[in-house]
């Protein structure tokens, strides 16, 4: 893993979007003093949770958004992202590549988010110590601040020890469980007062509860025997009410059935009645209509007889004129005479006028009127015939509903009778219902909180003369007294809260023990690493310090919180040590005190033994790099920032400095932000960093090896 990008937007005097791509190993940056450089340490650090604004070299959160200059206006908002190579999986996150990023509004509202994803502060926290940097105090050393490292103090050097040892965790899990401990055992002593207040009170009412034994026991007798007792009295009802209850179903249901064939009946016959009522209401009408076709007939048949008659005079006649007619236009034929023609029209016209016309006009009259009356008799015909199938269904239906009217009485009668019946059964039920009712109440009253175990009797075997058995149990439980069920619920509840009480005492007693018995795991974890680191840390700092100094002499030695004196540790010879730290002693005397600090004390060639604070400026550099350098060996961090941390060195120091980074180089990735060029020469990228009109800062990036490619 390793930091593969920075993207500032906003941030300073990054007003622009600026993009910082890293690899492997050394980059540096560089540029003339108050172009931005710093700004880029302060990016990182910001980034990654810092909320120290001392630090960020501010006075409020808004200071690093782009303030604006003469030429540009101020921003809303700075953003920084990391972007991390996460190929190795180093980083507790199923991403291949990881970008953290910080916003922040000048409204004061801000945000943090993983790719992308909104986060929390703790959760940015947590994955980059996971991934083994975030929390310590050398991952951005800032500019100026590099001797700060060894003059903050014992504690703040142990501190950093620990924290390159890994075992701040196991301090927080113990502090954690330190305070479970504590508050374990302040339970355990409340738990134990309060089990010695209660245990005389329990004493005395267990035995209160002993006297009541026989008692209990005969109660409990009597209780099984009342039991059994009501058991059978209400297994008896209750089957007896069930049967009634079914004859009461079988009744109500026969009564229902009843009432609708009742019900049935009374709609037929209103049906019935209103086709009788139609039947008459039609028959009245076939009489008015067979009176009208019977004086219409009448008429016809006087019309029919007054034409006869007519005809009866008539018809004489009619048939002479037709002989004298045929006779004389015989004659006429045979006559030539001019006025012939005139002669057959005349006659013609006599013979018309003589009546022909009227006779053919009554035949007409006849026939129409004979038609009429034919078709009247024959209507009149099929309405008495409808009359008397009518008439006949009548008598038919009639019949029918006699016959109906007997039934519906019949059952109507029936009716009366089960109703009466099924009276009669709700009466018994009822009556059962209250024995029942009473049986219950006296049951509820005898058996108490028993009452309910009635529901799982089963009838067994009968005992014999039960009622006389409960009546002796009953006296004898008079002549013993009665019992205070305040006594006897007290020494429950007082019982039952001495059992809860007596295992929490043994489960709180258990948990002190385990918690205890974690402690001294995490204290022994804590002192093997811490053992561990320290040897190989100061091994590591008297190594760089005599290659920085060229010589000279450094050790590190651990202060004791009693008497503050140095543990004899071995360490006046800087020699490597190839023994164990557990065989070599360091925390092997006085280990009942407890190490609040070390102390850094170092020696340049030509000088005596001298403390930390007695050194020069530029000594206390030398050596806090050194620090610096020994950390790195032992427990390198995928990447470190050093803001100028070489900026009080000479060129001899500068050099060997530039040579134990680029030593350093293949296990922790280097940003370092820089005037010296022996420090250049490591690098394999330069950012340059320069600064416009505009109060922009504006980023030229090389590639030495590209470089010295085109160069060649």
């Amino acid at each position: 893993m390793y930091l593969k990008r920075l993207e500032l937007h906003g941030f300073k005097s990054f007003a622009h979007k600026t993009v910082l791509d890293f690899d492997p190993g050394m980059t540096a940056v560089v540029g003339p003093n108050g172009s931005g450089k710093s700004n880029v340490a302060d990016a990182l650090r910001w980034v990654m949770g810092e909320q120290s604004l001392k630090l960020l070299r501010g006075k409020k959160s808004e200071d690093v958004i782009f303030a604006g200059s003469d030429k540009k206006s101020k921003l809303s908002m700075a953003e920084v992202s990391l972007t991390f190579d996460n190929k190795d999986r180093k980083m507790p996150l199923e991403y291949m590549e990881v970008v953290i990023s910080r916003r922040l509004y000048r409204n004061g509202e801000s945000e943090y988010l993983i790719n992308n994803q909104r986060a929390r502060l703790l959760d940015i926290v947590d994955v980059l110590l996971a991934s083994g940097f975030g929390g310590t105090n050398y991952a951005v050393i800032g500019q100026g601040t590099i001797d700060n490292m060894v003059l903050a103090g014992p504690s703040e050097i142990k501190s950093l020890v620990e924290e390159a040892a890994g075992v701040k965790p196991y301090y927080i899990k113990r502090d954690k469980t330190k305070r479970r401990l504590e508050q374990t055992e302040e339970n355990l002593s409340s738990i134990t007062a309060l089990i010695n207040e209660i245990e005389p009170r329990l004493r005395s009412l267990k035995r209160q509860a002993k006297r009541m034994e026989e008692r209990e026991t005969v109660a409990n007798e009597l209780a099984l025997l009342q039991l059994q007792f009501f058991g059978q009295q209400l297994a008896v009802l209750k089957t007896e009410l069930s049967a009634t209850s079914e004859q009461v179903a079988l009744k109500d249901t026969a009564v229902k059935k009843l009432e609708a064939e009742v019900a049935g009946f009374e709609k037929s016959w209103d049906k019935e009645e209103q086709q009788t009522e139609q039947a008459e209401i039609f028959l009245e009408e076939l009489e008015k209509k067979l009176a009208e076709l019977e004086s219409r007939r009448l008429v016809l048949v006087e019309q029919l007889a007054e034409i006869k008659g007519k005809l009866k005079v008539e018809v004489p006649v009619t048939k002479n004129f037709s002989e004298f007619r045929q006779k004389f236009e015989a004659i006429l034929d045979l006559l030539r005479a001019e006025n012939v023609e005139e002669i057959k029209h005349k006659l013609r016209e006599l013979v018309s006028l003589f009546g022909e016309s009227k006779n053919e006009e009554l035949l007409k009259q006849k026939k129409v009127l004979s038609q009429e009356l034919e078709q009247i008799v024959a209507e009149m015909n099929e309405q008495r015939r409808v009359k008397q199938q009518m008439e006949a269904e009548a008598k038919q239906k009639k019949n029918f509903l006699s016959e109906e009217e007997k039934k519906f009485r019949a059952k109507s009668s029936e009716i009366i009778r089960v109703k009466d019946e099924l009276n009669k059964l709700l009466v018994e039920k009822a009556k059962l219902d209250t024995r029942l009712e009473s049986l219950t109440h006296e049951a509820k009253e005898a058996l108490g909180q028993r009452y309910e175990e009635l529901s799982n009797y089963k009838s067994g075997q009968i005992i014999a003369d039960l009622p006389n058995k409960i009546s002796r149990l009953k006296r004898q439980l008079e002549m013993t007294g009665g019992v205070d069920e305040v006594v006897l619920t007290e020494y429950r509840e007082t019982s039952e809260r001495f059992e809860y009480l007596s295992g929490q005492l043994k489960d709180l007693t258990k948990a002190v023990e385990d918690l205890q018995s974690v402690i001294e795991e995490l204290d022994e974890i804590i002192k093997t690493q811490f053992n561990e680191a320290f040897h190989k840390i100061s091994q590591k700092f008297a190594e760089y310090f005599r290659i920085l100094f060229n010589g000279g002499r450094a050790q590190m030695n651990l202060i004791k919180a009693e008497v503050g004196e140095v543990a004899e540790d071995g360490m006046d010879d800087l020699s490597p040590d190839p023994s164990p730290p557990e065989e070599r002693g360091v925390l092997s005397r006085r280990e009942s005190k407890e190490i609040v600090g070390i102390e850094v004390k170092a020696t340049p060639p030509g000088k005596k033994l001298a403390s930390i604070t007695a050194l020069s400026g530029g000594e206390r550099a030398l050596t806090a790099i050194a620090l610096l350098c020994s950390f790195l060996a032992c427990y390198p961090s995928p990447f470190v920032v050093l803001d100028e941390v070489d900026a009080a060195l000479d060129e001899a120091n500068s050099l060997r400095f530039a040579k134990i980074l680029g030593t350093l180089a293949h296990q922790t990735q280097f940003i370092t932000i820089t005037h010296n060029r022996e420090t250049m020469r490591q690098a394999h990228t330069l950012y340059g960093v320069t600064m416009d009109d505009h109060g922009v800062s504006k980023i030229l990036s090389l590639k030495l090896d590209k470089a010295e490619e085109i160069a060649e």
